[in-house]
């Protein structure tokens, strides 16, 4: 497998977010629950930037990766709900990876150019 360069210039960072629900054993106060929470939810993201950097298809790209990749513990800051807005706890324990680019300065570039 390889990986593809054609957007490479475009990606200004890869975030591993990782999440949790706002559950924690019923012995803790809401802000010690957030802070374990907080714990767990960077370990997440710590697992799961190991599995991406070992990964041997990544092994070529690793110095550009590791340039772009950042792990984030965000604890129960974003939680997921049901449609009758209560907590999805299973939906809110989860992993996500977000792409940010420079598609703004890109478009300002466009504009600029069709301005001439």
């Amino acid at each position: 497998m390889r990986i593809t360069r054609k957007y490479r210039d475009s990606i200004e960072e890869i975030r591993i977010e990782g999440h949790t629900s706002k559950i924690w054993n019923g012995q803790t106060t809401d802000d010690e629950a957030y802070f374990k929470n907080m714990e767990l939810s960077q370990s997440r993201t710590r697992s799961a930037l190991q599995y991406v950097l070992l990964l041997g298809e990544v092994l070529p790209e690793r110095n550009w990766l590791t340039a772009k990749l950042t792990a984030n513990g965000l604890s129960s800051s974003r939680l997921r709900y049901t449609p009758d807005h209560r907590e999805d706890p299973q939906a809110s324990q989860r992993v996500e990876f977000r792409v940010r680019t420079n598609a703004e300065a890109r478009i300002g570039e466009i504009l600029e150019a069709a301005k001439k």
